[in-house]
């Protein structure tokens, strides 16, 4: 998936006629703390925990490699090809583990880099997102000046660039029996690339109407981008 960066070294065309809708952290008055720290570690803590259990099992097969000799393994191998196929699918989940990881580290130094070009004042203080043209707390999402931010993972798409936002919803399994449904965005540009917008994966949605604040944030966006076409779910 090819990610949408800056591409006119910085400068931003920040529209200043459009309507206000739920700004500065919904109008009520109470101010969100942002963080793209926090951000970093939330998209590191599934590759992290992935990447610490494959690579113990990998640790684990070259001590006992060294221990034991590797005539060892060739024998168990020959006996139980199976053993094989394990092994490498471990060490294939480890290196994907890795790369996710290196991937949302560099995804997210290029949003907060690409923010902090378009509106200097985010260099200062990351806490004037409390300013945002829209604000929805509920989905964690918000429009300022012409980026649509979802700031709990500072995945962002620049919004005069889009020919679609697209907003389905994706299945996450709670342990055995336990399934969660959130609300996730995708945004396509003019020149055929395409980026995900992820809401927060660790945040419990219970009690939230996601189709009615995710029709809320197309509402907003249906009025001051109306060249953006707008897909979504019933």
């Amino acid at each position: 998936m090819e990610t949408k960066l800056n591409t006119q070294e910085g400068e931003c065309d920040i529209k200043g006629d459009k309507e206000l809708s739920l700004g500065g952290a919904e109008g009520n008055g109470k101010r969100i703390k942002f963080s793209p720290l926090k951000a970093r570690i939330l998209m590191m803590v599934g590759p992290m925990f992935g990447a610490i259990f494959f690579g113990f099992f990998s640790c684990s097969v070259i001590y006992h490699t060294l221990k034991v000799g590797l005539s060892f393994w060739l024998d168990l191998i020959h006996e139980n090809f199976m053993l094989i196929g394990c092994y490498i699918w471990f060490h294939i989940e480890l290196f994907k583990s890795i790369y996710r990881m290196i991937k949302n580290n560099l995804l997210l130094n290029s949003n907060i880099q690409e923010l902090r070009d378009c509106y200097p004042e985010l260099e200062e203080d990351w806490q004037n997102l409390n300013d945002a043209d829209y604000f929805n707390k509920d989905l964690q999402v918000l429009v300022y000046g012409d980026h649509l931010i979802c700031y709990r993972t500072f995945d962002i798409a620049y919004l005069p660039e889009c020919s679609k936002i697209d907003a389905f919803m994706k299945m996450y399994r709670l342990g055995s029996r336990h399934k969660v449904r959130r609300v996730h965005f995708s945004a396509w540009y003019l020149d055929g690339s395409e980026s995900e917008l992820r809401t927060n994966e660790l945040r419990s949605f219970a009690g939230i109407n996601q189709k009615a604040r995710k029709d809320a944030l197309f509402d907003y966006l249906r009025e001051n981008f109306d060249y953006i076409e707008l897909e979504t779910f019933d």
